[in-house]
């Protein structure tokens, strides 16, 4: 297995003149660290370097190894793919994880020996024992043509897609074949879990509840009860009590997750961190089974939290930054994938001790110093007796005495919180000479449930509110150029054009005008669908009215750019409708939108139609 520093890797990703702007040709030099996990015993870490492979155009991850005590991080594999989910043995002597090869890999740290199981899996999870693998595929059911088709007939006919499903398998993790843990009619969500005994496994399902299945014959026993949406079930290291997560299952516009823990037969259950009106993510037990740590979004930025069995919390971390891929040890060592307004990197601390964050791991360290990088400036704004917290992105060369273009760049698809994390995009924009202004309007995560409740009646329309208010707060700095001011987002962009005419120029994205569904997709993978143009459950059907960009469209007149990701309906009807009200408009569909070169090409359109 090759074992190359990551300080060739970066060498041979080319050399950069310091002071140069970022660029989007910057998007085939970007690494970026990820899933970051410390072994058991606390003395190694490995962690994903994604990157965007330009023979292929595709994103591509490898996995890297480092010790605790720093030094040059090594590389254990390599290649054009994308390997994901790497997970230790509970001994720390092998490491798992999914290759873009194909099937499930183990590795022998101490003998260098892999195995390949062949499956197709979604993740897996090690038993306590390490002898065992636990996975989760998605499987088709069997379908039989009609009776009634002729023969000749059954190419021509259209069928719907066949049903699946997730089901729950267990493997050697020396090899060998799989077998199915669950039921034919069981549906499972997310990733299982292992009971420390190695007889049952923890798993979400479909339904919204958790389930413990017994190994040897597939047996369920149901452990919550309706209270609510239950995913990620934790089970303590003594296997005494079971952490997890749920949202309340009545119908909202928005709702905060919650901690719980639980006895291991389901009795007992008690909200833990009940008093954090925030979405606890990644729940991890202390080694004493005493304490459950998770990490939490919080006004812009990324937290970790300690919430002990007599229900105090404790607040670990507390610097401007965001966490991603937290992971624990078993002495207490943690690592995280940090991100700033400067840097992102790998980075360990102590949970149980006030520690300042030692650096492991910096990929794009080089590619940093070489570019001139503006700052990012935080503002709180005040709007319908709410504060409206945003960050304006400046030019590296800013200088208050001039005047700028101002492009609100609005993250409605999916809808998510912006903090003052380095943002690509933004520093991309910045380096052309725009100010970006990213804002957090009513209605989005990381700031309590009352805030993310705010859209039920008058959705869009408050948050646009909002919008407006932080680009008039950022104007009364003096230093933007009112008749340059530019929108780039999706429904609120659609919604904002046909309120105002303020906007030079309107972008319309491709995610953004497909109307059709909203998935707001919180940190490490919990999701809260709302259709966009159907009625939601919390409102009066007149909102289905509301809400569709044709029912303003006579008050369009910004010039607008829409992009679509090859043929989509909604962004023609979108282009027809500004199109019928002789408004300045174009269509691109980008070629393979998804795709690093697609996404090239997206921003050197939007600039392009910025310029003009």
């Amino acid at each position: 297995m090759p074992r190359t520093s990551l300080a060739l890797l970066l060498c041979a990703a080319g050399a950069w003149a310091a002071g140069q702007p970022w660029s989007p040709d910057d998007l085939w030099n970007w690494h970026t660290a990820s899933d970051s996990r410390i072994s058991p015993d606390g003395q190694q870490v490995v962690y994903l370097d994604r990157w965007n492979d330009r023979p292929t155009n595709s994103l591509c991850a490898n996995l890297w190894l480092l010790s605790i005590k720093g030094g040059q991080p090594h590389r254990l594999t390599e290649g054009p793919w994308l390997d994901r989910w790497p997970r230790w043995s509970p001994d720390s002597t092998r490491m798992a994880w999914i290759s873009g090869r194909g099937g499930i890999h183990v590795l022998s740290l101490k003998s260098n020996q892999e195995v390949s199981i062949d499956v197709r899996s979604l993740n897996l999870a090690w038993s306590s024992d390490g002898r065992s693998l636990a996975f989760t595929a998605l499987v088709t059911a069997p379908t039989t043509p009609p009776a009634w088709a002729p023969a000749a007939i059954l190419p021509w006919l259209v069928r719907p897609s066949p049903p699946s499903r997730t089901a729950l398998f267990a493997v050697p993790s020396a090899g060998g074949a799989a077998r199915p843990v669950t039921a034919p009619d069981f549906d499972a969500a997310g990733e299982p879990a292992w009971m420390p005994d190695g007889k049952s496994i923890l798993i979400a399902s479909a339904d919204g509840e958790i389930y413990s299945i017994r190994v040897a014959d597939g047996n369920t026993h149901r452990l919550t009860q309706d209270t609510g949406r239950n995913e990620s079930p934790v089970p303590s290291p003594n296997g005494a009590r079971i952490a997890w997560m749920a949202t309340d299952s009545h119908p909202h516009s928005y709702s905060i997750r919650r901690l719980y823990v639980m006895n291991a037969d389901g009795s007992h259950l008690k909200m833990q961190a009940g008093a954090l009106d925030r979405d606890p993510t990644n729940p991890q037990w202390s080694s004493d089974s005493r304490t459950v740590y998770f990490t939490a979004d919080d006004s812009g930025s990324t937290h970790v939290f300690a919430a002990r069995a007599d229900s105090t919390l404790r607040q670990v971390t507390s610097a401007a930054e965001r966490l991603r891929g937290f992971s624990l040890a078993d002495n207490g060592h943690a690592v995280a994938v940090r991100t700033t307004a400067q840097s992102a990197e790998v980075v360990s601390f102590v949970v149980d001790l006030p520690s300042t964050p030692t650096v492991l791991a910096s990929p794009m360290e080089k590619i940093f110093a070489a570019r001139d990088t503006g700052a990012a400036e935080e503002i709180r704004v005040p709007s319908a007796g709410k504060s409206i917290q945003g960050w304006v992105v400046k030019p590296a060369d800013f200088n208050p005495s001039k005047k700028y273009p101002l492009l609100l760049d609005i993250q409605d698809a999916p809808r998510r919180m912006v903090g003052p994390e380095f943002s690509l995009r933004a520093q991309i924009y910045a380096a052309r000479g725009w100010l970006v202004l990213r804002v957090n309007p009513r209605g989005t995560p990381g700031y309590g449930e009352e805030f993310g409740r705010l859209l039920p009646t008058r959705y869009p329309g408050d948050d646009a509110d909002d919008l407006l208010a932080a680009v008039d707060f950022v104007i009364a700095k003096g230093y933007v150029d009112e008749k340059r001011l530019a929108v780039s987002g999706g429904l609120l962009t659609a919604w904002i054009i046909g309120h105002t005419d303020r906007f030079a120029a309107a972008v319309a994205h491709q995610t953004i005008v497909d109307f059709t569904q909203y998935a707001a997709t919180a940190a490490d993978g919990a999701s809260q669908a709302l259709s966009w143009m159907g009625v939601m459950p919390w409102e009066d059907p007149q909102q289905y009215e509301r809400r569709s960009p044709i029912s303003f469209a006579q008050n369009w007149k910004t010039p607008t750019l829409v992009l679509a990701g090859g043929v989509d309906l909604q962004a023609e009807e979108f282009y027809a409708a500004l199109q019928q009200r002789k408004v300045n408009t174009a269509l691109v569909r980008i070629p393979d939108a998804g795709k690093p070169a697609g996404r090239i090409l997206e921003m050197e359109t939007v600039l392009g139609w910025l310029r003009h």
